[in-house]
């Protein structure tokens, strides 16, 4: 029978995740920390030297999400699976060296590679959450719109609302950023700015207005681009949407928001009264 290749070394690192990895879910959190309060530590929390993460052409942040210099890697074990386990464990107050942690066992397969399969057979990834494949391996710089994409990622939203706001359509696939580590490049559509141009200052003005989980819902962006998609001159539509959503009260805020309730769907309640707030 084989067993486990625990790490052996009695090295003095302390633990880091990849960047770009996906965020902690404190429902998840909240379990880890009920379970391991009552049954300890029931299986190992697998690492790589966190160089080797740097020469595979990722990055490191700490355990509260801070950068940590590419220089600096070889001071840390870099987590593979188990972030929830670590942090639940940081969270009881238990010692973080009484962890019991191995290395992965297929050591052929890549950094990004290895996160990905680990993170499907435990628990299977959103949509969004394949955006950490280009994150942790790319080495992308200066394109504004992944910047953006990342950050609503980060708020939860789905890749089909973060699709709309980025490109104007639900176009973004998971297959696309499984497609980015095989060419080594972000997919295509983000290397095309100009609907991210308006949207940005969309997304701004609406963020003074309305509550995150509101915009997530897809239901204010698929207000923009439909009644643009209909208007006889789009452009001036789009331009003026910004100064519109600064003229928002806060009565219309909640009619929004909080539309009475028909024999129409929610969704539909909430258009109309886009329309009626905001106009065509």
């Amino acid at each position: 029978m084989k067993k486990f290749q625990i790490v052996a070394e009695n090295e003095n690192r302390q633990f880091a995740f990849v960047k770009g990895n996906r965020r902690i879910n404190e429902k998840i959190l909240a379990d880890k920390e009920k379970s391991i309060k009552e049954y300890g530590q029931l299986s190992p929390i697998t690492v790589v030297k966190g160089e080797d993460v740097y020469l595979s052409g990722g990055h490191l942040t700490d355990l509260d999400g801070n950068d940590i210099p590419d220089e600096q890697t070889e001071n840390y074990y870099a987590v593979l699976d188990g972030q929830h386990r670590l942090i639940a464990y940081k969270m009881l107050g238990l010692d973080l060296n009484d962890l019991v942690i191995c290395e992965p066992l297929n050591a052929e397969m890549s950094i990004a590679a290895l996160i990905a399969e680990m993170n499907i057979c435990a628990t299977a990834w959103k949509g969004s959450d394949y955006m950490a494949a280009p994150a942790m391996t790319l080495d992308i710089k200066d394109n504004e719109v992944f910047e953006f994409a990342q950050e609503l990622q980060r708020k939860n939203y789905p890749l089909s609302t973060i699709s709309l706001w980025c490109f104007g359509k639900n176009s973004l696939k998971p297959r696309d950023f499984v497609k980015s580590l095989k060419e080594g490049r972000l997919p295509k559509a983000f290397e095309n700015a100009s609907w991210y141009q308006r949207s940005i200052k969309w997304y701004k003005a609406a963020q003074e207005k309305f509550e995150e989980t509101f915009l997530a819902k897809k239901y204010f962006i698929n207000y923009i681009i439909d009644q643009g998609r209909e208007a006889a001159d789009p452009t001036a539509f789009y331009d003026q949407m910004e100064d519109r959503i600064n003229r928002l009260t806060a009565e219309q805020i909640q009619l929004i928001t909080h539309p009475s309730k028909g024999s129409m769907t929610q969704e539909q309640s909430i258009i109309d009264t886009l329309i009626q707030c905001l106009g065509q």
